[in-house]
């Protein structure tokens, strides 16, 4: 079971008491406490018991030490006690050094203080975390090895090392307002890796060690959500030219502050994070990917993409991790866009001729295909009449037809749609019969 609580504030106070203070005594003792012993007095290695002699019953003090100097008075005893006191091992608190020694010094005020063998407090908490995501969606941790050296080994504390691993969540439990931060303790293990399922919303995730000197704040890891991915995209383009895709990619993280400390889950613009734009021919084709691009500092992004005929288009953001940090990705409203047929060139191979010579109208369009395009003209009345019909060869047609009528016409093609483009007109251009 975790001591958290004890350990951690334990730590906090020995942190500034053994570093302080006078050099404690040597090895040189006088009359009054010796042989001051250290073990261990329950098989789940939580509890101390420390024993000592001395010449005559007394007042006893005990003091939790180190080379620095100073010390943590944790305990004292009457003359009518027995000369042994039983403690809490997470009250003394860990240290993430395994290289730092400490003893216990019990003194009856008349000499010298007993001392006992050195020992160490090590807690390897391991301060950074592999993060991954799992295939289900669950955030993975993952701690490294402890590989410390023992700096002061086959004390009479030391045995195999052992830790136990306590994930846990802060969240907020009214998001958008400032309130007391909920903990959410997940289950414990003796795994250096684990998961976490997603929540949905922003969270802080602690990884809490364990072992026989209580527990030791490990890896904090900042988890943010996605919350929207807008896109704004045209009804329709031409075919083979520039799309232009834009939108705004926003997230929600959890804001604390204070002791103890509230939590404010707070949504905004997410800043020069990539999102991939993918793309599918009909709702029932698979997605596939087009392209990726990245937001600005507001959150803003854009995609120039080429029309390759009618498409659906989305916008996806990838779960990441970085040192520390996670996001839980997500994806947007997608938004159609049409393909018109393009038409590379329309005229006529020789615009202006003598009466009694054919005109050749020439067409190219894009997607190349098949197309069975009509020629038309405007008439005196200025109305577009069809002329004649021309079915193209990989997109392009020449058509020659017999024209007997003087002076300046206007021509145009119609174009029929295709299983990747619209229907479409091209530009007007005119023949000069002389």
């Amino acid at each position: 079971m975790l001591k958290r609580s004890i350990a951690l504030a334990g730590a906090a106070v020995l942190a500034g008491v053994l570093g302080t203070g006078t050099a404690s005594a040597g090895a040189t003792r006088a009359a009054g406490v010796t042989d001051v012993q250290v073990a261990w007095v329950d098989a789940e290695h939580t509890n101390l018991k420390i024993t000592w002699t001395e010449t005559a019953p007394a007042a006893n003090t005990l003091v939790l030490t180190g080379p620095a100097g100073g010390g943590l008075e944790f305990g004292t005893t009457t003359a009518g006690q027995p000369n042994e006191y039983v403690i809490d091992s997470a009250s003394l608190g860990n240290s993430s050094d395994p290289a730092e020694k400490n003893w216990i010094e019990v003194s009856d005020g008349s000499g010298t203080p007993g001392r006992s063998p050195d020992f160490d407090r090590f807690n390897y908490a391991g301060r950074t975390a592999t993060l991954a995501f799992t295939a289900e969606g669950s955030l993975q941790w993952t701690l490294p090895a402890d590989t410390s050296t023992d700096g002061t080994p086959d004390d009479p504390l030391d045995f195999a090392k052992t830790y136990t691993y306590a994930p846990q969540q802060r969240i907020d439990t009214v998001a958008g307002s400032s309130g007391e931060c909920e903990e959410v303790n997940l289950p414990q293990t003796g795994s250096p890796t684990g998961t976490v399922p997603s929540r949905g919303t922003p969270y802080n995730l602690f990884v809490n060690v364990d072992n026989e000197w209580g527990a030791a704040q490990g890896p904090y890891v900042t988890v943010t959500t996605t919350k929207s991915i807008t896109m704004t995209a045209p009804a329709a383009t031409t075919y083979g030219t520039a799309t232009t895709l834009t939108g705004v990619l926003s997230g929600a993280s959890l804001y604390e502050s204070g002791h103890p400390p509230a939590c404010e889950e707070t949504t905004g613009p997410v800043a020069n994070q990539p999102v991939v734009i993918q793309q599918r021919t009909s709702p029932t084709a698979a997605w596939t990917t087009v392209g990726t691009t990245k937001t600005d500092a507001q959150g803003k992004y854009t995609a120039v993409l080429t029309n390759p005929g009618h498409r659906e288009y989305r916008v996806v953001r990838a779960n990441q991790v970085a040192a520390g940090s996670a996001a839980y990705g997500g994806t947007g409203g997608s938004a159609s866009v049409r393909a018109i047929t393009r038409v590379v060139s329309a005229k006529f191979i020789t615009p202006t001729i003598t009466l009694g010579t054919q005109p050749q109208a020439y067409l190219w369009v894009d997607p190349a295909g098949t197309q069975q395009a009509a020629l038309q003209f405007k008439n005196a009345s200025g109305v577009w009449q069809g002329l004649s019909y021309k079915t193209l060869s990989a997109g392009r047609g020449l058509l020659t037809f017999p024209w007997n009528r003087r002076g300046t016409t206007q021509f145009r093609w119609w174009i029929p749609a295709t299983a990747t483009a619209d229907a479409t007109y091209s530009g007007v251009f005119t023949l000069t019969v002389r």
